[in-house]
């Protein structure tokens, strides 16, 4: 084994450890003795690969969230290769594809949530990866949007952004629902009635909004 191959070898363990343990137990429960225990890499090597454990964070951070925006993205394109004009359709596609992501993957979503509970032990750089995380899936959601057709063309960004924010606002609530109460939190079912109301209400939105800002230019 080479240098360079032994070196993303330790690192990808020390990770793999990490995130289990993050996701676990928290950060500020996570040592750096128990990140050794779990990888089998000594703490001089972890060190150096990192630096410290905001290090570590700040890696698994951004190794988790391209692997979960990745997923979002397949779900998104899996539900626009959907064989019908029906925007409304594509979005309750995407929605079901989201919500069965949720329910196999739910390791990034669970390590965000114990990270919101501690922000005064995660330093400014992780907290700052968590922000570009949930800014990045409210524009994606946005585009989603906008290219399904679920929004008119004419609505103004500022709508759409928001009515992504709504929308993370309930997958942020969905999860956390599935994690306190597994057994009777049906993540298909309540992303389904996201979609109804979404396809209810947007119209309504789309006049509203649209009347709004014709008031601010005149």
């Amino acid at each position: 084994m080479t240098t360079a191959t032994a070196g993303a070898d330790t690192r990808e363990r020390v990770m793999r450890a990490a995130a289990e343990l993050f996701g676990a137990r928290g950060f500020a429960g996570t040592s750096i003795s128990a990140i050794r225990n779990a990888s089998g890499v000594l703490p001089s090597s972890i060190y150096w690969e990192f630096g410290s454990k905001e290090g570590i964070l700040l890696a698994v951070l951004e190794d988790s969230a391209a692997r979960w925006l990745e997923q979002a993205r397949a779900c998104a394109v899996r539900a626009m290769a959907q064989p019908t004009p029906s925007a409304e359709h594509r979005l309750g596609a995407y929605l079901e594809y989201l919500a069965d992501a949720f329910a196999e993957r739910p390791e990034f979503l669970r390590l965000l949530l114990l990270l919101s509970l501690e922000r005064r032990d995660v330093d400014e750089r992780s907290l700052q990866a968590i922000r570009q995380v949930r800014q990045c899936a409210i524009e994606s959601l946005a585009h989603l949007y906008a290219e399904a057709g679920i929004v008119d063309q004419a609505a103004p960004g500022s709508a759409v952004l928001e009515l992504a924010r709504a929308s993370l606002a309930f997958f942020d609530g969905a999860f956390i629902a599935a994690q306190v109460d597994p057994e009777t939190t049906d993540l298909r079912r309540m992303f389904s009635l996201l979609h109804a109301g979404i396809t209810a209400a947007v119209p309504r939105a789309h006049r509203e909004a649209l009347h709004g800002a014709g008031n601010r230019r005149e």
